[in-house]
This record gives structure tokens, C-alpha cells and sequence, in this order.
């Protein structure tokens, strides 16, 4: 065992109950290739990596953060994050096993590991169609509300109830929500740093065809390349992927990192793309939409800089 593997299993024993501890040390690995775990499929080693299978696990694991001054960053299916070449040098803990929903008479409960096509499959199972306007968006219940994800006529927001996310201190809390802060692209547990566990959703609302949103998102977006969505917010009234096109940005390459042609708010892998190619692709384009147009935009992805 690593000098490091001795000392991360040490505090774990300190923060977990013991009958929990051997599940979660079998689950954590070391120098873990981010790159395997992100949409754009670029980032160095994590140090420490773990996928928790209960909301037990994680927030032990968030409590052993917490205890030991250990850094730790939370990945969901990997869309909207961009790490570093050199890596993360804390705990990434991916919430990929943290799934399932129920859906009872009005409302849904839906851990945060869960997919949004597979969330959207049960709900239209269940005939639930007002959660559709999420079809074709990559990611995860639980970055979907971090994020608050949606489309110009609709936010996830606007279905929450309440959510259950782990506080700054450690402690887990159940917002309701107007305790969540949300709007555009934002939320509490962005800003705060708080990992959602799981969300109650109200059903009722506005029905979508998912047939129609995926069919929009496949004629206008390049939905088969390696990208992490898209990267900048929408200025208020405006559109990031109009400016940036305006801007004449629309195809710039940088190595093997180049801005899509058919969508110009969205930053493409071709196949080898560094973080750094990537990143500098990002200053470029907030450089001279703001020469341009005098207007900076803003990232919506979360660029974690180790």
C-alpha cells in the first residue's frame, strides 16, 4: 500500500462507521484518468476517485472531505466540466450508481446519479410527458438541477419541490424551493458547493413531444462529437453561438480543439484535445465577442483548474 493509500484509508476509519469502511475503500482508486469520465474526454489523473452506491457512501465520503481538508469535486455523467491536464489533486466523486426515481401519484422522487434519458423513459412509462423538454440533454438529475438545466421556454426549477444536497459544513439538508436560489444556469448548489442527493419533482405542467426535442437538438447541434455542451451562457436577450458566429469564431481550431461549425457555442474534441487547447479556444472567443460586441460571456461549464 501507497504511503497516501494508508493516509486517505486512516481518515476514512475516522469518518465512517466501520462496518462501511471496507466497502468504501474497495471503491476508491487512485490516479484515475479523468478522461475516461467526461464528455469532452480530456483531463489529467484524479488523485483519489470513488463512485458511492448509497447517499450513505457519499456522504461519508463528503464528511471525510470535509474532516481532513481534502479537496473533492463531484462529476455526475460528465457533461459541462472541463478538468485540467495536470489532473485533480483531491477526491473526484462520481455519482454515476446513485440511481433510480419513484413516482408517486403527483410528484417523482429521483436520486441524483440518475440519467436524464433514463429518468425521461420512466416517466413517460408512467405517462408523465411535462419532463420532456429534457430530452436530448446529456447529464444527470443531479447536474441538471446544479445547473438548472432547460431550454429557453422551461427550467428543471420550475419542478422542484424540494431537494436533498449536503451543506458546506458536511450536513445533509432538505431545501424546498425557494430555499434553492435558482436562476439561469445557477443555483445554491453551484455557488455553495453543495452535492445534490436527490430531488422530489412535481409532474404536473406543460407536456413536450421528446420526439420534436431531440429532433431540434440533432438539427442544430453537434450531438455526436465529443464536446461538454455548451460552453458559454445566453446574454440577457441574446444568443452566445449568434455573437460568437458573428464574431467570425464559427470553425476556429486550436490543435485538436476547434469550435463547431454547426453550432459555434459549442467547442469540439476532434480526437487528442488537451484542457489547454480547449481553454484558449474559451479566451479567445470571450476576447473577441467582447472586441466585437462588448459583451463577455460568460462560461457555463465548470473549468476545474486543479
Amino acid at each position: 500500500m501507497l504511503p497516501e493509500e494508508g493516509a486517505l484509508l486512516q481518515g476514512l476509519t475516522r469518518t465512517a462507521s466501520i462496518d462501511r469502511l471496507q466497502v468504501l475503500r474497495n471503491k476508491i482508486r487512485f490516479d484515475e484518468p479523468l478522461s475516461n469520465h467526461t464528455t469532452l474526454g480530456v483531463g489529467g489523473e484524479a488523485r483519489y476517485y470513488c463512485t458511492p452506491e448509497s447517499t450513505e457512501e457519499l456522504a461519508d465520503l463528503i464528511g471525510f472531505c470535509h474532516r481532513c481538508d481534502q479537496p473533492y469535486r463531484m462529476l455526475g455523467a460528465g457533461s459541462n466540466i472541463l478538468f485540467a491536464d495536470r489532473g485533480y489533486p483531491g477526491m473526484v466523486i462520481c455519482t454515476e450508481r446513485l440511481r433510480g426515481s419513484s413516482f408517486v401519484e403527483e410528484s417523482a422522487r429521483v436520486y441524483a446519479g440518475e440519467s436524464l434519458a433514463r429518468l425521461l423513459d420512466t416517466a413517460n412509462h408512467n405517462g408523465v410527458r411535462s419532463l420532456n423538454f429534457l430530452a436530448g440533454i446529456p447529464g444527470s438529475l443531479g447536474g441538471a438541477i446544479t445547473m438548472n438545466a432547460g431550454i429557453r421556454q422551461q427550467s428543471i426549477s420550475a419542478l422542484v419541490m424540494e431537494v436533498a444536497a449536503i451543506d458546506p459544513v458536511g450536513n445533509v439538508r432538505i431545501l424546498q424551493q425557494r430555499d434553492c436560489e435558482f436562476a439561469y444556469r445557477q443555483s445554491i448548489f453551484r455557488t455553495q458547493h453543495m452535492p445534490v442527493l436527490w430531488a422530489r419533482l412535481r409532474l404536473d405542467g406543460e407536456s413536450y413531444d421528446p420526439e420534436v426535442m431531440r429532433a431540434q437538438r440533432l438539427a442544430h447541434q453537434p450531438v455526436f462529437a465529443r464536446s461538454a455542451g455548451c460552453v458559454f451562457k445566453n446574454p440577457p436577450g441574446g444568443s452566445a453561438g449568434r455573437l460568437i458566429d458573428e464574431a467570425g469564431l464559427r470553425g476556429t481550431r486550436v490543435g485538436m480543439a476547434k469550435v463547431s461549425e454547426k453550432h459555434a457555442n459549442f467547442i469540439l474534441n476532434l480526437g487528442g484535445a488537451t484542457s489547454a487547447e480547449i481553454c484558449k479556444i474559451i479566451d479567445i472567443v470571450r476576447q473577441k465577442v467582447y472586441k466585437s460586441f462588448r459583451i463577455l460571456l460568460e462560461p457555463e461549464i465548470e473549468v476545474i483548474d486543479g
